[in-house]
């Protein structure tokens, strides 16, 4: 399960720099299309956030210390507040046709979330590979355990 916790983590990992190549794939459209950030909308509200949850899960899972399940935890509550972005940006009266300088000031704020999104889960990637290295013996100590035969 550990094996498992570290796959679904890097998977998340990926998952994330496809985010951002969507991303630069609706900016760079011309002339840009309705549906230009379809493609980064769709893995923003689905794929993400059920890898972000089936981390958690298999870090329970996987029996991890709790401040590592906690640590898994901090993706799902950075992408929680990509949503929080958008909402603040709506209260001060921006809106996807016209933003004003609040609106485009705290919007900014999406792709440095974003980053620190990516960052965390980096960091994840290489805690779960830890915690699953550590459960496996090393090699000298399973050779010095084997009965000798002559």
């Amino acid at each position: 399960m550990r094996r498992v916790f570290v796959v679904v983590a890097s998977l998340l990992v990926v998952a994330e720099v496809i985010q951002f190549y969507f991303a630069a794939f609706g900016v760079f459209q011309s002339p840009a299309p309705e549906d230009a950030f379809l493609l980064h909308q769709m893995n923003g509200r689905m794929v993400l956030p059920l890898l972000c949850l089936l981390v958690i899960v298999a870090a329970a899972l996987a029996r991890a210390p709790g401040r590592l399940i906690g640590f898994s935890a901090i993706p799902f509550g950075l992408l929680l507040l990509q949503i929080v972005l958008f909402l603040l940006a709506g209260l001060t009266g921006s809106t996807p046709e016209k933003t004003n300088l609040a609106g485009t000031i705290i919007l900014g704020l999406h792709a440095v979330n974003g980053l620190c999104i990516l960052g965390v889960t980096i960091l994840l990637v290489r805690r779960a590979s830890r915690f699953a290295a550590a459960a496996r013996p090393p090699v000298a100590a399973t050779q010095a355990q084997a009965p000798v035969r002559s």
